[in-house]
């Protein structure tokens, strides 16, 4: 799993936003996801950092190792929300379903699940950032 962070005011709680995946573009570039995602939080003045989580990234030697785990388990306790931006599943994003059901399962045994958001569309429907194309987040709870 792959994530990458910024922080612009050390006094505001973070935001942790898990999409599916980044298309690394280079050190000084961002995806689209990750841009839309990084200037929706901070232009809501409300969060003085955020960490993107990819979940389906493949940068791992075994796929399934939970090495990652406890550090996305760690930066959750630190986040003030967490916001689960992943949409629907597909079959061909096995990896990151799975990350995110351990994942899930660890927040849940931890007492963090309460922090567990999906980002909706206006009708309700789990979607990734880019569906909302820069407009407003609606978040619903993750079914505890």
């Amino acid at each position: 799993m792959v994530w990458r962070s910024w922080q612009w005011q050390e006094n505001k709680p973070m935001m942790l936003v898990l999409v599916k995946q980044t298309q690394f573009i280079g050190l000084l570039s961002d995806d689209e996801t990750t841009r839309l995602v990084r200037n929706y939080v901070s232009e809501t003045n409300q969060y003085g950092g955020l960490v993107i989580g990819y979940l389906a990234s493949a940068e791992t030697k075994h796929l399934f190792e939970h090495q990652w785990l406890p550090e996305l388990v760690k930066l959750t306790r630190q986040a003030t929300r967490v916001v689960i931006g992943t949409g629907s599943w597909s079959l061909d994003k096995v990896i990151g379903k799975r990350r995110f059901q351990v994942y899930l399962k660890a927040c849940r045994q931890g007492h963090q699940s309460y922090k567990l958001t999906w980002l909706l569309d206006e009708g309700g429907r789990k979607v990734v950032p880019q569906v909302l194309e820069g407009g407003r987040w609606y978040t619903g709870p993750v079914d505890n």
